[in-house]
């Protein structure tokens, strides 16, 4: 009897665990998230144009938000950290995002003057 009953209820719970991530998606937002740390000989102005090209992507009718800021934990105060961070309805849109021909341009910029490069994707939670 318990075997006919966990066979039952098994398909049960997984159509719910499976509608529940469904439902969190669409109403989620997925975020990416690039950190950058800059290589000490980095010029202020490549760094500029990096943060002007995020800018400039960020105004594509796929991204739903984008901020970015200059890392001022005392953690890493000897080296120049800038967080990149792009807000998407969902992560087709991204694959979207990075089939934009300027988004290409981002690779031979940063890595130029990137010391190390981080990326984080998360679908947000409130």
């Amino acid at each position: 009897m318990k075997q006919i009953f966990t066979v039952a209820i098994l398909p049960v719970a997984f159509f719910f665990c499976s509608y529940t991530a469904k439902a969190q998606n669409a109403s989620s937002l997925f975020r990416h998230t690039v950190i950058i740390t800059f290589k000490p000989a980095a010029s202020a102005d490549s760094i500029k144009a990096l943060d002007n090209l995020y800018s400039t992507l960020s105004k594509n009718a796929v991204v739903k938000d984008f901020e970015w800021g200059v890392n001022i934990s005392p953690r890493d105060s000897s080296v120049v950290k800038h967080i990149y961070v792009t807000t998407f309805a969902s992560t087709q849109d991204l694959e979207l995002y990075r089939k934009i021909p300027l988004y290409r341009s981002l690779f031979p910029l940063s890595l130029a003057i990137a010391d190390e490069v981080s990326v984080v994707d998360y679908w947000a939670e409130k």
